[in-house]
């Protein structure tokens, strides 16, 4: 029988204790009750490396810090390897260049970017560098500075690229491989719809398109993306369902399959995961159906490795809601809904190739 292995974060100030493991079977259903791996601070973002072997979690406390795991190969437990404090509070993201010599550190509260080498060990040594978003967006509740919320390696590596929240931008720089620094890529930001708010983004799987979360508007917005052009504003798309019509809702989260034909994108308020359909060739989407979560506020989710299942964490309700996924049309069936530990806010599945 096939097992799927998950690492849950969560928001500790709320009364858990950091990173939980969870282990659900074959049939969507979960074998475990939440199981506590590591006590740290508000985990609030993770990175597992190419060979699965070492988990890094960021904190979004104050002051932030990045902790390193290894995970035990037949386990999966985690066996702490050390931290390192960063650079400002409200760390929110973290993701590595495709050689994982460098992390990228993502800092909401503070507006920056920061880099720090990875040593033989595979722990993380002294920032190298850091850049600061300066800036501002209409929404003033959330946009009174800059806030950027994610930051992602074009496929071609040629570009580091910041969703920031609060700039209402796409900001976009090289990285100089050599040694880790970040140079803006002068003439290549993009400027998004006053309010949108750009939170997550995801390429297609062929690296022609990106589709960008956007928090305050709810909406997905579809991007041409081209090495030498750069990014160009193709389609904005609502993610909500047609009949919902509050304006309290924010988009969250967005995953794509690696056949590049479905695209899940949480909606918080809304409280569901909306499924779009893609036509590869335009990069067109078209919503197919909003399922809700069954909980509130569905900060993040994953799709397992397979495909065969999306597991969505609803922060305020403490629940996760785990859907089997059609591979043919996309469509997704509840399976299971289950109580878990405080503010569930992270997911990460981790798995051995047999």
């Amino acid at each position: 029988m096939k097992n799927y292995y998950i690492y849950l974060g969560t928001q500790t100030q709320k009364g858990s204790k950091g990173i939980y493991g969870l282990i659900m079977d074959e049939r969507g259903q979960m074998l475990t009750k939440p199981k506590l791996l590591a006590e740290q601070p508000s985990p609030a973002a993770f990175y597992v490396n190419e060979e699965r072997s070492f988990l890094y979690a960021v904190s979004d406390a104050d002051p932030g810090a990045i902790y390193t795991y290894r995970i035990e190969p037949e386990t999966y437990m985690l066996t702490a390897q050390g931290s390192r404090e960063a650079a400002g509070k409200g760390l929110c993201h973290i993701t590595m260049d495709q050689a994982e010599r460098y992390a990228v550190v993502t800092g909401y509260d503070d507006a920056t970017l920061q880099v720090y080498p990875l040593d033989e060990d595979r722990r993380l040594t002294e920032m190298f560098c850091l850049r600061r978003h300066i800036g501002q967006g209409p929404v003033v509740k959330w946009q009174a500075s800059a806030h950027p919320a994610c930051t992602v390696f074009s496929p071609d590596g040629a570009y580091v690229i910041s969703c920031d929240l609060g700039m209402d931008k796409l900001l976009l720089y090289t990285m100089n491989y050599e040694s880790g620094k970040l140079h803006r890529a002068i003439g290549k930001n993009v400027t998004m719809p006053e309010g949108s708010g750009p939170c997550r983004l995801v390429f297609s799987p062929d690296g022609r398109f990106v589709y960008v979360a956007c928090a305050l508007s709810a909406e997905v917005i579809t991007l041409a993306y081209q090495k030498e052009a750069g990014l160009s504003l193709l389609e904005r798309t609502s993610a909500l369902s047609p009949e919902f019509s509050s304006d309290r809702t924010y988009t969250s989260d967005v995953h794509m399959t690696r056949g590049g034909r479905d695209l899940y994108v949480s909606n918080r308020g809304e409280d569901t995961v909306a499924h779009f359909r893609v036509d590869p060739q335009s990069g067109h989407i078209e919503l197919r159906k909003s399922y809700s979560t069954h909980g509130w506020y569905p900060k993040e989710f994953l799709l397992t490795h397979d495909e065969q299942f999306l597991i969505a964490a609803n922060l305020l309700s403490e629940n996760l809601a785990i859907f089997r996924r059609d591979a043919a049309t996309g469509a997704l069936t509840l399976t299971q809904e289950v109580s878990t530990v405080n503010a569930p806010s992270a997911l990460l599945e981790v798995y051995k190739e047999r």
